[in-house]
């Protein structure tokens, strides 16, 4: 009860009541001073300044007893974070998710602060790097990543173009190339477009020499060489070159091409020793020479390098039978039945275009033309070109009339060799082969 209502009621009851109505309001006044403030009176409204506990989750008041009263609630609040958003009362305490503040602007670093909120900051030229030389990249905060063409230098990836330039994004290739050209038509030059290193490739293409006395130039491994004209270089006064052994020409006009004198001798080894006893060929300068004066026939030495008839220059005649005076042989080198193989190896390496073996195809079909031929060449004598057949089913190789000596001439892609390596049979029958040339 407050006091000034206790003091009128005393008043309405009389004398007899007031000393009794003081002692109550005695009593009373004692009971207010511990229970309410001294402004608060009893039954009237509270002091809430006093009863705020700064949570926005409880609602705060007084009761009428004086004691601060605040009772936990839920809804809506405010944690006073700029950085959350959807802010709620769980459990007496007001939480808020974490704002997000992503823009959807691939180059913008998103943050939010404390004080402004969601904050969009511009990324650097690497964030919107488009990889190409020819734009320029920035980050429009507003509508992403931007690039704007420019006319900066670049490359467009062939090292053999010089001043690439940017235009329309794009890389041009310059105007200028690198000039690989070594003046000699002989040679394809090129440019590598990785390295942009020149390299001069040599080709068998025509060329001119400037000698009136030449003809039919062409380019070879040793330089643009002509076919000499012999008469018209005499009558010129002109100096012969050297015999040059990697041509197919009489370069020196002495009237032998590869002259072995200058050229050096070829060499030749087979993989049978030759089969027709005491009258054939033993190759008799080579066994002379290893076996002594009485070994011209001994075979011991087959299989090794030699010189003999093959390269004597001397022919055998159209008859096999013939004694053409050089020791016991009939000018032929015969074997019967077998696969042979003569490998011949030059003095130093030498252009090859053809390949030509003397042939017998005796007319009673005893000694016979092979029906085919196998050529391969080297320059080591261990690593091969690819095999090359020629036959006489398909007319790659010419028939030699029966009861006829004769020319093989075997036609083979122009190419530089130290070796080359000839292979045949005749199944059944002899094979007879003299003279092997080359141009």
């Amino acid at each position: 009860m407050c006091l000034t209502a206790c003091l009128h009621q005393a008043q309405r009851l009389g004398s007899t009541a007031v000393w009794q109505s003081r002692w109550l309001l005695t009593a009373l006044a004692a009971l207010a001073v511990t229970a309410c403030t001294p402004t608060d009176v009893v039954y009237g409204p509270c002091d809430l300044a006093k009863c705020d506990d700064g949570n926005p989750c409880t609602n705060d008041g007084c009761a009428k007893t004086g004691v601060c009263t605040n009772v936990i609630r839920t809804g809506a609040c405010s944690d006073g974070d700029v950085c959350t958003e959807n802010d709620l009362c769980v459990s007496g305490v007001c939480t808020g998710a974490v704002l997000t503040c992503d823009d959807k602007v691939t180059c913008t670093a998103d943050a939010c602060d404390k004080t402004k909120g969601c904050v969009h900051l511009a990324g650097s030229a690497t964030t919107c790097d488009d990889a190409n030389v020819c734009t320029n990249d920035e980050c429009d905060v507003n509508v992403g990543c931007l690039h704007s063409a420019n006319t900066a230098a670049c490359s467009d990836g062939n090292a053999c173009s010089i001043g690439d330039t940017c235009e329309s994004a794009a890389c041009l290739s310059g105007n200028k190339k690198v000039n690989c050209d070594d003046a000699n038509p002989c040679t394809d030059d090129v440019c590598d477009k990785a390295t942009g290193a020149c390299s001069h490739v040599a080709n068998t293409g025509p060329c001119e020499d400037g000698n009136a006395c030449t003809g039919e130039d062409t380019c070879s491994p040793a330089g643009c060489i002509g076919v000499v004209d012999c008469a018209c270089a005499i009558a010129a006064g002109q100096k012969f070159p050297a015999e040059n052994c990697e041509t197919l020409t009489d370069d020196d006009c002495n009237g032998v091409i590869n002259d072995p004198a200058i050229c050096g001798a070829t060499v030749y080894k087979f993989t049978a020793p030759p089969e027709c006893g005491a009258t054939c060929y033993y190759d008799e300068l080579h066994n002379i020479a290893v076996n002594g004066p009485t070994g011209a026939s001994n075979t011991a030495g087959y299989n090794t390098y030699a010189t003999g008839q093959l390269q004597d220059g001397v022919i055998g005649i159209d008859d096999w039978n013939a004694n053409l005076g050089k020791g016991p042989a009939w000018e032929w080198v015969a074997w019967t039945a077998q696969q042979q193989t003569i490998t011949l190896q030059f003095a130093k390496p030498r252009t090859v275009a053809f390949v030509r073996l003397g042939v017998n195809n005796k007319k009673d079909g005893a000694v016979v033309q092979p029906p085919e031929m196998h050529v391969r060449v080297g320059m080591d004598g261990i690593t091969w070109s690819t095999d090359m057949a020629f036959k006489l089913a398909d007319g790659t190789m010419p028939v030699i009339p029966a009861g006829h000596r004769g020319d093989i001439e075997l036609k083979i892609p122009v190419q530089t060799a130290l070796f080359v390596e000839v292979r045949f049979s005749t199944p059944g029958s002899w094979t007879f082969i003299d003279e092997i040339a080359f141009d």
